[in-house]
């Protein structure tokens, strides 16, 4: 008996369809400005020791030098917080405690400030934090990094107004750091569409990649079922093509291919090598087989196992007369029905629930 031949086409297992196409990882600040590179590394490291070299230079003329030195401590941390590569938005977590670094480091330096005199590099802290506010911007804590840097402006502007430098001058001094913060969200706002474009394109490969996939195992399927069915057809047709007269065998053998392939036309997802092998030892004794698939969506393994023994059982039990084995469309209570019609005119008509009936 030859094996159950499906002249249709379905999808290869494992065969990914555009529709259900893995998303691609997609792209994010971090990545695009390389904070996982050794030149990130590089840039910290410049960072950290600039801030430390502003604090020993300027020490003779800190009020308080020791609230200074706390300050880079702290500010080194935040530095190394930003810097380390993180998907975006940036953490929660992080985001708060680089906040409180900025405002705690703001408050020391203003604490170890003197009220007079030249101030020079004593004041790195302004540009140290902005540094850090810039890297939560880009890493799409915007509102949160301009609302520490005005607490950062108001901070200086009242360290000023008390040490009797004024609340312009103390505007001054923070002001630049503002325009820096502007100048960051509209670079980040930049980059995020840089990144959004990226992975865009990103996906759309990986869509095309699937569909190729796609169709590509088709045509392999598509290949082997056309073997398959010239493995059952061809040696019928080329018997009938030599015009010869047909033995009794040859017709039996033409009617069992005939009704093999309108089974696996019309009752595909019935045509496993069991329901086969029971329709064709039912065809053998006289028995009229009808096999259907109006449920075209392929069956669970418990339903596969379901569906064989019931309708095995019931073509092997028919000595003569008619059966049909039916899928139903998905939806329904029942998942297959099987109709026996014995020649003597009684019918039994049994039924396969589906898993969620």
């Amino acid at each position: 008996m030859s094996a159950p031949v499906d002249v249709q086409a379905p999808a290869a297992a494992g065969a990914v369809s555009p529709e259900s196409a893995p998303r691609a990882r997609g792209t994010d600040i971090s990545q695009l400005v390389g904070l996982h590179t050794n030149g990130a590394l590089m840039i910290l490291g410049v960072y950290l020791i600039s801030n430390v070299a502003f604090v020993a230079t300027t020490a003779d003329i800190l009020v308080h030098p020791w609230a200074s030195w706390l300050a880079v401590a702290l500010v080194s941390v935040g530095g190394v917080v930003v810097s380390r590569p993180h998907p975006d938005p940036f953490s929660s977590r992080l985001t708060y405690l680089v906040m409180a670094i900025v405002v705690v480091s703001t408050v020391l330096v203003a604490y170890a400030l003197p009220d007079s005199g030249s101030l020079g590099r004593a004041t790195w802290h302004l540009g140290a934090n902005t540094w850090l506010l810039w890297f939560l911007i880009l890493r799409r804590r915007i509102i949160r990094a301009w609302i520490t840097g005005v607490l950062m402006l108001l901070i200086t502007m009242a360290w000023a107004e008390l040490s009797g430098r004024g609340l312009v001058s103390g505007l001054m001094l923070a002001s630049p750091q503002v325009m820096l913060l502007l100048i960051a969200t509209l670079f980040g706002a930049g980059l995020r569409r840089s990144t959004t474009r990226i992975n865009a394109l990103a996906q759309r490969s990986l869509d095309a990649a699937a569909a190729a996939g796609a169709v590509e195992a088709a045509r392999r399927i598509q290949d082997q079922r056309a073997d398959e069915l010239a493995e059952v057809a061809v040696p019928v047709l080329t018997a009938i093509a030599t015009g010869a007269a047909l033995t009794d065998d040859a017709r039996a053998e033409i009617i069992r291919v005939e009704a093999q392939l309108r089974d696996s036309v019309r009752g595909r997802g019935l045509a496993m090598p069991a329901v086969v092998a029971a329709a064709t030892r039912a065809r053998e004794r006289g028995v009229e087989v009808t096999l259907l698939d109006d449920r075209n969506v392929p069956l669970t393994g418990e339903e596969s196992m379901a569906v064989v023994s019931a309708v095995v059982s019931a073509l092997d039990s028919v000595v003569s007369g008619s059966v049909t084995a039916r899928l139903l469309p998905v939806g329904r209570e029942e998942l297959a029905t099987i109709v026996s019609q014995c020649s003597d005119g009684e019918s039994e008509r049994a039924v396969v629930a589906s898993e969620g009936g």
